[in-house]
């Protein structure tokens, strides 16, 4: 079970753009179940990448839908590496549990998860939210 906040690995997903994608990190900020384009997910998430090295971290973190995080945003008994990176606040990824193998790797601090949250309100009223809904339709499966 993941709750809002938590920090899961997915074995594998599907990107925006069709394609399948290897063991990735992802932010749980939204656990309701709901329906969206009349497909059911369980939980809605936002995508995490590492940042390559100095030049592409400070490209990335010019746009505004990037939020950065570090170790001393997670909270996890499982040790993690020292890498830096970035939350991809303005993705929602929607999943269904019963289709994902996914563990929970840890969970954010309370002072960031308010910082992610604002900004993807923000970035909803700005109409700047994009959502990947690919895991969740019937001829995808994760698994």
């Amino acid at each position: 079970m993941c709750k809002v906040g938590d920090i899961i690995v997915v074995d594998k997903y599907i990107g925006e753009d069709g394609k399948p994608i290897g063991k990735h990190s992802f932010i749980v900020v939204n656990e309701n179940a709901g329906i969206i384009e009349g497909l059911e997910y369980d939980f809605v998430t936002n995508v995490m990448s590492s940042f390559k090295n100095l030049k592409h971290k400070t490209k990335k973190l010019k746009f505004r839908e990037n939020l950065g995080i570090g170790n001393m945003d997670i909270i996890s008994d499982i040790k993690i590496n020292n890498n830096s990176g970035y939350v991809k606040a303005d993705q929602l990824v929607y999943f269904n549990k019963s289709k994902l193998n996914y563990y929970v790797l840890g969970k954010l601090n309370e002072e960031f998860l308010d910082e992610l949250i604002k900004l993807i309100v923000s970035l909803n009223k700005q109409g700047k939210l994009r959502n990947n809904i690919n895991n969740i339709k019937a001829s995808n499966t994760t698994s």
